[in-house]
C-alpha cells in the first residue's frame, strides 16, 4: 500500500505542475515528456525507465498480465 500512496502523491504533484504551466508553454508531446522527466525524475533514472519501456518483449503465449 505504500507504493499506491507514493504513486498517488506523484500523480497529484504532476497534476498541479501541469495545471500551473503557462498556457502554450508546451507545444509537443515530446516536449511534455522531457519537461515531466526533468521535473520528477533524475536523468539517469529516466534513461533506465525509457530503456525498460523500449525493451519490453512479450513472448509467444505470454499474456500482458503475466508480463
Amino acid at each position: 500500500m505504500m507504493a499506491n500512496r507514493i504513486l498517488k502523491e506523484l500523480a497529484d504533484q504532476a497534476k498541479d505542475w501541469l495545471y500551473y504551466l503557462p498556457f502554450g508553454s508546451i507545444t509537443t508531446s515530446n516536449e511534455m515528456m522531457r519537461l515531466f522527466l526533468e521535473k520528477f525524475f533524475l536523468a539517469s533514472k529516466a534513461t533506465n525507465i525509457r530503456k525498460d519501456i523500449y525493451g519490453i518483449t512479450l513472448f509467444t503465449g505470454e499474456t500482458l498480465y503475466e508480463y
